[in-house]
C-alpha cells in the first residue's frame, strides 16, 4: 500500500490541475457559447465602470454580457454578446446603470417595439443613454452642501442676535394663538358648518333635479319674462314719447301704461299659480318634481321606449318570390316570403303558399232515409284549395340554421344547411306530423344554389316517405313523393328602398 500512496496523490494533483485550467479558460473566455448567442455593437462617450463579462440585462433579468471594450477615436466601441432568445430590434435602446456605489456598472436593455425590423447580427444598437459617472454626482453633491451651509450661517446670523430671537419668539406666539382662536372657532361652528353645507346639499340637489326634471316649465317662464320686459320697454317709450308732446297724447300713454301694467299683474298672477302648483306637487310637472319615484319611473320608461324603437330601426327585412314545378301533380307550387333580421344569426319567417295539393279533409255525409245497400252516415274526403300559411323561428348556428313554428298550416321544423358562404343550401322541413291520411310526416329536402345576384334556383323532392296518393275524380295528387324544379328572386330592405325611390309616388 505504501508503494501506490505516491501515485494516487499525483494523479489527484494533476486531476485538480485540469479542473482549475478549465475552469480559468471558462472563467476569461465568460459563461455564453457562441452557438447560442449573437454580438451587437454599441458606442458610449464614457464607458467608466465597464468591463468584459459586464452584465447586461432585461427587467433585472441578465441576458448577455460585455465581451469587448475598445477606443476607437474618442469614444468607446463596447461590443455586447446577447442570448438569441432575445428579439433585439432596430430601435432597441441602451442604457449604461449603476449598480452600487463602489463604481461598478451593467448595462440595462429595452429589446425594441414589436412594430421595428430585427437587429442584424452584429448590428449597431443606435440608442445609447450615457449617464454621468460618480464624480459629477459627487460634484453635484458638493454644491448642494455649499448652498446649505450658506443658508445656515444665514439664518445663524439672523436668530443668533437678541432682536432676531426675540421676533421669532414672538411669531411662535402670535402663531399659538392664532391656532387656539381657529380651534375655538371651528369647534362653536362645527353644526352651524354642518346646517350650511347640508342647506346647500339640499338646494343643489333641488337646483339640479329642477333643471333635469323641469326644463319645459322653466323655459315658458323665462319666455314670459322676456316678453314682459320688452312690454316694459315699450311702456316706457311710450311714456317717453307722452312726455314730450300733447295732454291727448300723455292720456292716451297713461291709458296703454295701465293695460301694460295689468297684462304684467296678470303674467305674474299665471307665474305665482304655476309656481305654486309646482311646490304643492300639483300636476304632472309638480308631481315629477316632489316624486323621485315617479321621475324615476318616468326615466325607465323613456329608456324602455328607446330600446324598443332602437331594435326597430336595426331590423333588417328580406323579400323572396319563388315558384317551383312539381312533376307527378304536373302544377306550379308559388310561394311569397317574408325574413326580418333582428340579427346576422336571428330572423323571423313568414310565408304564403299556393299549393295545388290544397287542403284535404274528413266530411262526415249522413243520409236520411238512405239509399238502399248504403250506411247511414258515410265518410268522404274532400280536397279544397286554399292558401296555406307558414310563420317560424330561426336561429343559425355557424353553417347551420335551425326552424321551428308552423309550416303549410300544420307543425313542423326545419334545418337549412350553407356551404360556399351561402351559395349553396340545403334545405330540410318536417311538418304535417298528425298523420290523418298519410302513413308518414311530410318531409321535404330542397337544394338552392345562388347563381346570380338575386335570382336563384331550386330542386328536391316533396313527401318523400309516403307514396303517391290521387283523388279518384281529379286525378290531383293529394298526398306522397314529388319532384320539383323551380326558381325565385329575392330583395333586401336597401333593394326596396332603391326601386321605391324611383317611384314617381312619394310618400
Amino acid at each position: 500500500m505504501s508503494r501506490w500512496s505516491p501515485l494516487r496523490v499525483g494523479l489527484l494533483v494533476l486531476a485538480a490541475a485540469a479542473l482549475l485550467t478549465a475552469f480559468l479558460a471558462f472563467v476569461k473566455k465568460g459563461g455564453m457559447g457562441k452557438r447560442d448567442s449573437r454580438t451587437a455593437v454599441a458606442w458610449f462617450k464614457d464607458a467608466t465602470g465597464l468591463a468584459p463579462r459586464s452584465r447586461v440585462q432585461v427587467a433585472g433579468i441578465p441576458v448577455g454580457e460585455v465581451e469587448s471594450i475598445q477606443l476607437v477615436g474618442t469614444r468607446a466601441q463596447v461590443t455586447l454578446r446577447i442570448r438569441d432568445d432575445v428579439a433585439l430590434r432596430e430601435d432597441a435602446v441602451l442604457s449604461k446603470r449603476s449598480e452600487s456605489l463602489l463604481g461598478d456598472y451593467l448595462l440595462e436593455l429595452y429589446p425594441g417595439s414589436d412594430e421595428a425590423e430585427p437587429l442584424a447580427p452584429g448590428g449597431e444598437i443606435t440608442r445609447v443613454v450615457d449617464q454621468q459617472g460618480m464624480d459629477a454626482v459627487f460634484g453635484s453633491l458638493q454644491e448642494i452642501t455649499s448652498d446649505i451651509r450658506e443658508v445656515t450661517r444665514t439664518l445663524r446670523e439672523v436668530l443668533g442676535s437678541e432682536g432676531g430671537a426675540g421676533a421669532l419668539q414672538r411669531l411662535l406666539d402670535n402663531l399659538v394663538r392664532v391656532s387656539e382662536s381657529l380651534d375655538r372657532t371651528l369647534r362653536q361652528s362645527s353644526r352651524r358648518l354642518e346646517a350650511i353645507l347640508y342647506n346647500v346639499e339640499q338646494a343643489s340637489r333641488s337646483v339640479r333635479a329642477l333643471g333635469e326634471e323641469q326644463r319645459e316649465p322653466v323655459r315658458e317662464v323665462v319666455a314670459n319674462v322676456n316678453a314682459i320686459t320688452r312690454d316694459v320697454r315699450d311702456v316706457l317709450a311710450s311714456v317717453k314719447e307722452g312726455l314730450g308732446t300733447g295732454d291727448g297724447e300723455l292720456r292716451d300713454t297713461v291709458t296703454a301704461l295701465r293695460e301694460a301694467l295689468d297684462s304684467l299683474g296678470r303674467s305674474l298672477g299665471h307665474v305665482e299659480k304655476v309656481t305654486a302648483g309646482l311646490e304643492e306637487g300639483k300636476g304632472v310637472a309638480g308631481t315629477l318634481l316632489r316624486d323621485e319615484r315617479a321621475a324615476q319611473k318616468l326615466n325607465e320608461t323613456i329608456e324602455d321606449v328607446s330600446a324598443f324603437t332602437s331594435r326597430l330601426t336595426q331590423l333588417r327585412a328580406e323579400v323572396s318570390v319563388r315558384s317551383e314545378y312539381l312533376f307527378e301533380q304536373g302544377a306550379g307550387k308559388n310561394y311569397l316570403q317574408f325574413r326580418l333580421f333582428p340579427r346576422a344569426d336571428k330572423h323571423y319567417l313568414l310565408e304564403l303558399v299556393d299549393d295545388p295539393r290544397g287542403t284535404t279533409e274528413t266530411v262526415f255525409v249522413q243520409a236520411n232515409p238512405p239509399s238502399a245497400g248504403d250506411p247511414a252516415t258515410q265518410v268522404q274526403r274532400v280536397t279544397r284549395d286554399s292558401l296555406k300559411v307558414s310563420a317560424q323561428f330561426a336561429k343559425r348556428y355557424y353553417f347551420a340554421t335551425l326552424r321551428m313554428g308552423i309550416t303549410e298550416s300544420t307543425g313542423g321544423v326545419g334545418m337549412d344547411l350553407h356551404f360556399f358562404d351561402d351559395a349553396l343550401s340545403l334545405r330540410m322541413d318536417a311538418f304535417d306530423f298528425a298523420l290523418e291520411f298519410n302513413r308518414s310526416p311530410r318531409l321535404r329536402a330542397a337544394l338552392r344554389v345562388q347563381a346570380l345576384n338575386h335570382l336563384f334556383a331550386t330542386a328536391g323532392v316533396d313527401d318523400a316517405l309516403n307514396a303517391p296518393v290521387r283523388e279518384v275524380s281529379t286525378g290531383r295528387l293529394i298526398l306522397g313523393r314529388d319532384f320539383f324544379v323551380g326558381a325565385g328572386v329575392y330583395f333586401t330592405d336597401e333593394d326596396l328602398q332603391a326601386i321605391l325611390s324611383l317611384s314617381p309616388i312619394r310618400p
